[in-house]
């Protein structure tokens, strides 16, 4: 039998406890109370015992229904909810979440079953690192991974104490409300590296009292709690292989020099390379997740599963000076190079450079449905040509197109220290010997390596992509090569023997297992006829849809293509004809009307070519009405 809720409990000036399925706390501001975390919602039958007046906001730490179930009834009763941003489809719309989470063969044990089952507004949702004002509180958002991949901490002042509302991230001094929520994929133990790295954060921060949403508020000696959860997480990981040193990277240095003015970011996982210029300004290549988060992610790719944190910044600050890089240059558009740049440009106002043949995937990621994508859009500052050079401080970069690991790709170069340095994005992998890691041997005798391929056929996987990187590398022939993944490449003789054989192998093993032939018809290598933009087309109401199509020609000749464009019983889609040169790829505009409301409809355009039926080679999403596509 529910025994009923006991009333709000004071446990500092301003700050009341209710005791629900997790703690709800309630602060009091000058505009009102601001509440974080909902229980159940039982408190909501006791806010006339609230001090500061009704509730203004509903804070939510993190998705786990013991702490959000509640929060359609705050809703309901006129209270904005704010969610962490990661979250955002999860509050809003968990039966979504539910219909695409396997729940049988489960290898991917995250606690993401113990969502909300119902869908609440969001009113807001807490970006990591930004401040909040409600209430005329002031609440800085602090990431805290963990128990979900996306929890937040949230910060505030009150009457000159710095409390820190911690979620799950510490239940009491050395211990956690549970660690079964840490086991991300089988059988590791990825999240108890994150709340190690959680604890850090928090012992950055120097708080006066921890308000853990299960457990007992700390209102003294927080960082000997935390000192203590760590020294439990060490024993907790001691027994499993390579945590000892995934807890060990929260306090690695953060750099690592390449030349004088080169540095690579050791605590980035597609690694970030930083210029440093001789008037003490940064230039970051690459910006993408940090080394701790990638190695414990989950293995599976939505949005709730991935974030994005600040890394490298610290060692630039302590080492130069510098408190952030002046513009990120891309090399390619792939989620694990690009999706801290967001964080940069809100938080420091850092630009974003990036060739225009994939700006626009950056700043439509609905528009394609290319791997790897990061969903927030990003903005681009500066469309570079393709081919082409620019300067930045007293470096001049050249850039060249490349297709291989992805045709959404820059080869870059430029000149540091006295070398000739060539950035290649993920192009080029070596291994040695039988290892199936990428490895780069400790005396860099390229001799002993084995080249490694790195292709992707969905990235847009060309049979002469490697023609083009290796004619410019053999062309240019650098002194240091930087990628995403492998330390700095120091080159010699050898390795431009690799680089010499690469493209013929490719071509070889290729052409050898799949229908190439020059007189033969087909789609190249990645086989795509075709594809549709944007991929994802949302509309309050029906209305014609209009889309961008692209179509590759197939054959070795000339020729015209026919194209339609088809939906469901109902849908009345047009047609066009385009002039077409040998393999190229052409577009036009086209339309497509919907029957009525509908939820990610597939579209397909239909191809056929001088009287040959190839069938419907592209799709696209549609959803007509709702508030969500």
């Amino acid at each position: 039998m529910l025994t009923s809720a006991m009333p709000w409990i004071p446990v500092l000036p301003g700050l009341q406890r209710f005791r629900d399925s997790c703690n709800v706390y309630a602060l009091d501001g000058s505009g009102g109370t601001v509440i974080v975390d909902a229980g159940t919602g039982r408190w909501l039958d006791h806010l006339d015992e609230l001090p500061g007046g009704r509730p203004v906001a509903l804070l939510c730490t993190h998705y786990f229904r013991d702490h959000s179930a509640g929060a359609v009834a705050a809703s309901r009763a006129g209270i904005p909810v704010h969610v962490p941003h990661g979250e955002r489809a999860l509050f809003t719309d968990p039966g979504q979440h539910f219909r695409q989470r396997d729940t049988q063969i489960i290898y991917d044990n995250l606690w993401d079953l113990f969502a909300p089952i119902e869908g609440v507004p969001v009113a807001g949702t807490l970006r990591d690192y930004d401040r909040v004002t409600l209430a005329g509180l002031e609440f800085e958002v602090i990431p805290l991974p963990g128990a979900t991949v996306t929890q937040v901490g949230l910060g505030v002042t009150l009457r000159g104490k710095r409390v820190v509302f911690c979620a799950e991230a510490i239940h009491s001094p050395g211990r956690l409300p549970r660690i079964a929520p840490l086991q991300y994929n089988y059988n590791d133990l990825g999240g108890a590296a994150e709340c190690y790295r959680s604890a850090h954060i928090l012992r950055e921060r120097c708080p006066d009292a921890l308000l853990p949403s299960l457990g007992d508020p700390m209102v003294g000696d927080a960082d000997a709690a935390l000192a203590k959860l760590q020294e439990s997480l060490r024993v907790l990981c001691a027994g499993r292989m390579g945590m000892t040193a995934q807890l060990d990277l929260v306090h690695a240095d953060p750099l690592e020099r390449v030349t004088d003015h080169v540095w690579r970011d050791a605590l980035s996982w597609s690694h970030t390379w930083y210029l440093i210029s001789r008037s003490g300004r940064a230039l970051a290549i690459d910006y993408g997740y940090d080394l701790l988060s990638s190695q414990v992610r989950p293995a599976y790719s939505k949005p709730e599963r991935r974030r994005a944190l600040l890394h490298g910044l610290e060692g630039l600050k302590r080492r130069f000076g510098i408190a952030r890089p002046d513009a990120v240059l891309v090399s390619h558009f792939h989620d694990d190079h690009v999706c801290g740049i967001p964080i940069l440009q809100r938080l420091f106002g850092t630009e974003c450079w990036a060739a225009g043949h994939f700006a626009e995937i950056l700043e439509h990621p609905e528009g394609s449905a290319f791997p790897c994508t990061w969903p927030e859009p990003i903005r681009v500052h500066r469309r570079l040509p393709v081919e082409g050079s620019f300067q930045w401080e007293e470096f001049t970069f050249h850039l060249h197109p490349m297709s291989g690991h992805t045709r959404f790709a820059s080869l870059i170069g430029f000149e540091a220290d006295g070398k000739r340095f060539a950035h290649t994005g993920d192009q080029y992998f070596f291994k040695q010997g039988g290892d199936p890691r990428w490895v780069f041997p400790p005396d860099g005798k390229w001799s002993d390596l084995e080249r490694f391929q790195n292709h992707v056929y969905r990235n847009g996987a060309l049979l002469d992509g490697y023609d083009l990187s290796d004619r410019w590398l053999l062309d240019r022939r650098p002194d240091i090569v930087l990628q995403g993944h492998q330390p700095a490449f120091f080159t010699d003789n050898d390795f431009f023997r690799h680089i010499e054989q690469w493209g013929p192998e490719y071509k070889e093993i290729h052409r050898r297992a799949m229908v190439l032939g020059e007189d033969e018809a087909h789609f190249n290598l990645d086989s795509w006829g075709g594809w549709i933009w944007p991929y994802r087309t949302h509309l309050p109401a029906p209305a014609p849809v209009k889309v961008r199509v692209t179509l590759r020609n197939p054959f070795p000749h000339a020729a015209t293509l026919e194209a339609r464009l088809v939906g469901p019983a109902g849908w009345v889609g047009g047609s066009a004809r385009l002039a077409s040169a040998a393999r190229a790829e052409v577009s036009c505009e086209m339309e497509i009307s919907p029957s009525g409301n509908c939820r990610r409809q597939p579209i397909a355009v239909e191809l056929r070519a001088e009287g040959r039926d190839f069938g419907q080679v592209a799709e696209a999403l549609v959803t007509v009405g709702g508030a969500e596509f």
